[in-house]
């Protein structure tokens, strides 16, 4: 069988895994870092005139009176570094089992014993980042909503009540399945390589 077309492939996205992979980890030590100065330093990481809300495509620019770094303001700040940290550490781990996956196919061996392990690994990776991120992304919402004075903000004779829905998201469930399922799928060409080998 001519696995020329495998081979390269895998290189290519190795390739790929591998420098979007040391980015990530960059990224994520840089988040960490920016989230203890703006625990030490508190406003003075905040540049003047730069608070503004975001409310989907919407930015709203504070005035001068409510540039005001509050320590709620400060906590979502931190918790949103956090995130993006943690974010680029799950994808950090799920490039390194990923470019496991990928160094038997670039030698045209797409069916060894690791390679559904690995995909399990990245499976649970998905699953349990996904959770925790969905879980603190809504604590942050909460944050949000006490860090800006946002009865003041929309104090409007158009506006009646302001109203908080905090939704999550659990396509990183479907993502689990499908990534579990290709797993079983390499388990079962496994079986069927050995079968082939012990056959010849």
């Amino acid at each position: 069988m001519d696995n020329r077309k495998l081979i390269n492939t895998a290189k290519n996205i190795d390739i790929i895994a591998k420098f979007v992979d040391g980015f990530m980890f960059a990224f994520a030590i840089v988040f960490v870092i920016f989230a203890v100065l703006v625990l030490l330093l508190g406003e003075k990481m905040f540049a003047p005139g730069s608070i503004t809300l975001d409310i989907d495509f919407i930015k709203l620019y504070l005035a001068d009176n409510y540039q005001v770094v509050t320590d709620a303001l400060k906590l979502y700040v931190i918790m949103a570094l956090v995130i993006g940290s943690m974010i680029c550490l799950a994808i950090h781990y799920a490039l390194k089992y990923l470019r496991n996956i990928l160094s038997p196919m670039k030698e045209g061996r797409p069916f060894e014993k690791d390679v559904p392990v690995n995909l399990k690994k990245i499976a649970w990776i998905i699953l349990i980042s996904g959770a925790l991120m969905e879980i603190i992304s809504v604590i942050e919402r909460l944050i949000l909503t006490k860090a800006y004075p946002l009865e003041e903000v929309f104090s409007s004779v158009a506006v009646s009540k302001i109203e908080y829905t905090f939704t999550m998201d659990f396509n990183f469930i479907i993502t689990f399945c499908i990534i579990m399922f290709l797993s079983y799928i390499f388990e079962y060409g496994i079986k069927l390589q050995i079968e082939a080998d012990e056959t010849l």
